[in-house]
């Protein structure tokens, strides 16, 4: 049978079949819904969980020996194989087929896999244990769905928030849904009423250096010229990964490329700004407008081609200190005319 990742839970109340096969490149949800079967499993008793990872040269044939021996430590037991590679080639697809022949009646078989394609989903081996067994596909979270999404984990840890507290913890963490969840938890413990409002999360993020990137970008888009050294100082003293400050720079200068084509090609503002992913928050609007008509189209995407030099200064492909290119792209992006130096 098929589930969805969000009915595993539910399922799991009423039942435990004998097969359970999570796959998807979402490495934090599977393993989320991992543990789901696994609390349900020990639950029933399963104190006895194997893990075999099957790489290289793995022996399929050991499958087969727990086939025929029961648990010495207990009435249940969880076998967990972890496939990586989502196809278990010639060999493992047999295996898995002869035990669906004759699945022990003392074991759980979970399998965590990578994404399985369609024309796997079609074999042998899948469709036999779909047959008793439930198959749990686990679908990448976009942009779009990230707002959506961070609103159904804060329901299930028991916070309420409005719509522009999601769209602002999407925007801030750039896509990053493990970055989404740890903000999640933390918001948890800093709001123990279960009310979250929109200054708890910008005093909650700016905690967090990961975030001061984006509260650099702020400034730059707002024009504050005379903070822009300051802040890009404390960044590089308290010895933020240049690399992390870079990728939430040219995540926000991407934005802005994007609203300033949609914008040249004739788009009215309010339409470019409800058809970003997410989309951008009410209160960043006059602040967006401003920036954006700092500059042209052409010299958005100017800025491109120096955040392409910052990347190589920071790798080290050019002998160029990559702070000091960033302040000079910051201050230029913010409104003032700077000749990049060595």
């Amino acid at each position: 049978m098929r589930l969805k990742a969000e009915q595993l839970a539910g399922h799991l109340q009423q039942n435990l079949l004998p097969i359970y096969v999570i796959f998807g490149d979402e490495q934090m949800l599977v393993e989320e819904a991992g543990d789901l079967v696994r609390q349900r499993a020990r639950q029933m008793g399963a104190d006895d969980r194997q893990v075999w990872h099957v790489e290289g040269r793995f022996n399929w044939s050991d499958l087969q020996w727990q086939e025929q021996t029961m648990s010495l430590f207990s009435s249940q037991r969880l076998i967990e194989i972890r496939l990586p590679s989502g196809a278990p080639g010639k060999e493992g697809g047999e295996a898995l087929r002869r035990y669906v022949e004759n699945p022990p009646i003392d074991t759980t078989l979970l399998i965590i896999s990578g994404k399985i394609d369609t024309r796997s989903q079609k074999s042998k081996w899948f469709t036999e244990l779909d047959r008793i067994g439930a198959m749990i596909p686990i679908w990448p979270v976009d942009l779009a769905n990230l707002p959506r999404w961070i609103s159904q984990r804060m329901q299930q840890r028991g916070l309420r928030a409005n719509q522009q507290v999601f769209e602002l913890i999407a925007e801030r963490v750039e896509g990053n849904l493990f970055a989404a969840a740890q903000e999640i938890d933390k918001l948890q413990l800093l709001c123990p009423n279960g009310d979250v409002d929109e200054q708890t999360v910008l005093d909650s993020v700016a905690d967090n250096a990961r975030f001061e990137a984006f509260g650099l970008m702020d400034t730059v888009l707002s024009g504050q010229t005379s903070k822009i050294p300051r802040m890009i100082s404390r960044l590089r003293a308290e010895g933020l990964d240049i690399l992390a400050v870079f990728s939430a720079v040219s995540w926000s200068l991407h934005r802005m490329v994007d609203m300033a084509v949609q914008l040249d090609n004739g788009a009215r503002i309010e339409q470019v700004f409800s058809s970003q992913k997410p989309p951008i928050w009410e209160k960043s609007r006059p602040m967006m407008r401003q920036a954006l008509g700092r500059h042209e189209r052409s010299q958005w995407q100017a800025f491109l081609q120096q955040m392409a030099q910052i990347d190589q200064a920071a790798k080290g492909a050019v002998k160029r200190c990559p702070w000091t290119l960033l302040e000079t792209l910051c201050l230029q992006v913010a409104g003032i005319n700077v000749i990049s130096q060595n």
